[in-house]
């Protein structure tokens, strides 16, 4: 299927969006869907004042679903380079020409979708801005407040601090873009 743009090592997640959308529409798909991920993790545990666990990772993916007439297929991968995105079309187009019809199968209507405009306050910069050892400060005197608090306390499950962030972009054969 080398007929893909560029080599997709972009973290233009729309436009991986549409190049995955274009190559299966090329490739014989009736309709199709994909969703591009991005995502970041940062986790800290403080038992009793020392760090117990640190985790900070990062995750992407793309996933395909293909529609060929009534039949469907789906597939994903975490490598966005041009070699797996040709990988993961010719799969779900493969696995879709040898799937039974499903009456039910198919993307709904344009009109179907739902949008919500405006900003919805779901991000904040300013807790992903913090630095990882202010992010386990926190943590650690989180779980001092709760240990000073009464005397009776000597031990504790810990105090963490966690967060994550993640973009996904949803697009599909019918004009239907969400992010």
């Amino acid at each position: 299927m080398s007929e893909l743009a560029s080599p997709i090592v972009s973290s233009d997640l729309k436009q991986l969006a549409a190049d995955v959308l274009a190559g299966a529409m090329k490739a014989g798909a009736t309709d199709a869907e994909a969703v591009v991920y991005e995502g970041d993790e940062f986790s800290a545990l403080v038992r009793l004042g020392q760090v117990e666990t640190l985790k900070e990772s990062g995750s992407r993916a793309v996933g395909l679903r293909v529609f060929i007439g009534q039949r469907t297929a789906s597939t994903s991968s975490s490598d966005f380079s041009t070699e797996s995105i040709e990988r993961l079309v010719d799969g779900a187009i493969t696995l879709a020409k040898i799937t039974s019809e499903d009456p039910f199968a198919g993307l709904p209507e344009t009109s179907a979708f739902g949008k919500i405009d405006g900003n919805l306050h779901l991000y904040f910069e300013d807790v992903n801005e913090l630095p990882p050892a202010e992010r386990i400060e926190m943590a650690r005197r989180c779980e001092a407040a709760a240990m000073v608090y009464d005397t009776r306390i000597q031990n504790s499950g810990g105090g963490d601090f966690d967060t994550a962030t993640s973009h996904k972009i949803l697009m599909n054969s019918r004009g239907v873009v969400g992010e």
